[in-house]
């Protein structure tokens, strides 16, 4: 019986300890991804459009206007989160690659039908 009781204690602590601990990953994670951008400045991108952006180059590559009207054509309800600044830093950057990617390809297919 007292065994019984000793078991069910250690279980009952590792299940609470567990739950602590994922708790606690998750806010870090959370607050993490909050802050991303401010780590890393150089990889930040507009958080929503502004006509002052439409001549900023995007990481360098290409102008926010060509990303923006692929974004648009592409990813219609990213588009509009992201015009509207509601659009997460994550999500951001992960359309982002993907519209660079589409004018990527875009461009190479130009050239190998010239």
């Amino acid at each position: 019986m007292l065994e019984d009781a000793i078991i069910a204690a250690l279980a009952l602590n590792g299940i609470l300890c567990t739950a602590a601990l994922v708790w606690l990953l998750r806010r870090a994670g959370k607050r993490h991804d909050s802050e991303w951008p401010a780590e890393h400045p150089a990889n930040e991108l507009p958080d929503k459009i502004e006509l002052t952006y439409l001549d900023i180059d995007s990481f360098g590559r290409y102008p926010v206007s060509e990303i923006c009207s692929i974004m648009a054509e592409h990813y219609p309800a990213a588009y509009e989160r992201y015009r509207t600044g509601r659009m997460e830093s994550a999500e951001r950057l992960q359309v982002w690659d993907a519209c660079c990617a589409i004018h990527d390809a875009r461009f190479e297919i130009e050239e190998l039908c010239s």
